[in-house]
């Protein structure tokens, strides 16, 4: 096993410029929201970063519940309860039901519940997880029953890597320590950020203890496979991302495994911002490694859902589901970059209506 660090500054992060500015263009929040759309055919589940009709919620803030918040929606689109009305009724319970284990590509798997991914990237000589779900006994459900499922058992999970701090993906951290006692990989920035923040015990209970902190740029070699790691500010201050080869037969692909999603943190203008970078770096990257595999922590931002229950991924007759192709892929950074733009943006065109 190599980790390489990184010691300068990666190119393409000295190579884009990000305009603050919300009047360098002449558009206007609602013009990037419906720019972001465009891209939403290919990545519905994302689509919800759009919806400037309401400022960001913030789940950190005491005392509000979902059942309380403005009910959020992408723009020009049907609200969610109609949208629920439309449905025949079992939307809901088809959206959270049960993805069964299963083999995506050669070297990865998913291990994951209906609504929360972990996945298991296999080394050849061993397995490294990304992301440990709500709970032990979620892991224990899922990832450790999907192993066996697989025919996995038997190969010890070197490193659970743990995209951020929120406890539905750190939650299950205990189980797999004490089943294989792998090292627990975060980015440097999300280890201080979780050491100090008492609202995830609270919510979400006992947190890791550090261990291998990363920082942008790094590299981990295991067995022969790379992992590039990337920090990506924006759901979580030190949000990690995944660069990492798969194979499908003979064809190599790329896939770059996007660390954290949602804005849940309120009205943070300078926090939203550093999301819109993010996505802009990223989106450089897939053009100059040939990125064509999008995945998510969460199989109904990505579409892994969809394509996971259509058990489509054996029809050698058919495209792989998930190799989507280097443009496709950008253009989820493109919606993910005209989104969170659109979202900063509203922010500030309300404070100067307010002004």
């Amino acid at each position: 096993m190599d980790i390489l660090k990184a010691t300068v500054p990666l190119l393409l992060t000295a190579t884009v410029l990000l305009s603050n500015s919300a009047k360098s263009d002449g558009l206007t929040a609602q013009d990037y929201a419906e720019k972001g759309l465009e891209s939403a055919t290919f990545f519905p589940g994302l689509a919800s970063l759009c919806d400037i009709s309401h400022e960001p919620r913030n789940m950190f803030q005491s005392g509000v519940s979902k059942d309380t918040r403005p009910e959020r929606r992408a723009a020009d689109t049907p609200s969610l309860t109609e949208q629920r009305k439309a449905s025949k009724g079992n939307t809901n319970r088809r959206a959270r039901r049960h993805i069964p284990p299963q083999k995506v590509f050669d070297n990865l798997y998913y291990v994951g519940a209906g609504n929360v991914a972990s996945w298991a990237i296999d080394t050849g000589k061993t397995i490294v997880l990304v992301d440990a779900l709500n709970s032990d006994e979620q892991a224990e459900k899922y990832i450790f029953a999907g192993l066996k499922t697989l025919g996995l058992e038997d190969k010890p999970v070197s490193h659970l890597i743990i995209s951020h701090g929120h406890g539905d993906h750190y939650g299950g951290f205990n189980a797999v320590v004490k089943r294989f006692n792998p090292r627990i990989v975060m980015s440097e920035l999300e280890w201080e950020l979780l050491e100090h923040d008492s609202f995830a015990s609270r919510r979400w209970g006992a947190k890791p203890k550090k261990d291998m902190a990363v920082n942008d740029g790094d590299t981990l070699n295991i067995d022969g496979t790379t992992l590039t790691f990337h920090v990506t500010p924006g759901h979580t201050p030190g949000t990690l991302s995944l660069v990492f080869p798969v194979y499908d037969g003979d064809e190599p692909h790329r896939a770059v495994l996007w660390g954290g999603t949602g804005l849940n943190y309120g009205s943070d203008v300078q926090r939203i911002q550093s999301y819109t970078e993010s996505a802009q770096i990223m989106k450089g990257y897939v053009e100059a490694q040939n990125i064509d595999v999008f995945l998510s922590n969460h199989p109904g931002r990505d579409g892994s859902r969809e394509k996971l229950l259509a058990s489509r991924l054996d029809n050698a007759a058919e495209k792989h589901a998930f190799v989507q192709g280097k443009n496709i892929v950008k253009e989820a950074f493109e919606l993910l970059e005209n989104c969170t733009r659109a979202q900063w943006m509203n922010i500030v065109e309300n404070k100067s209506k307010g002004s």
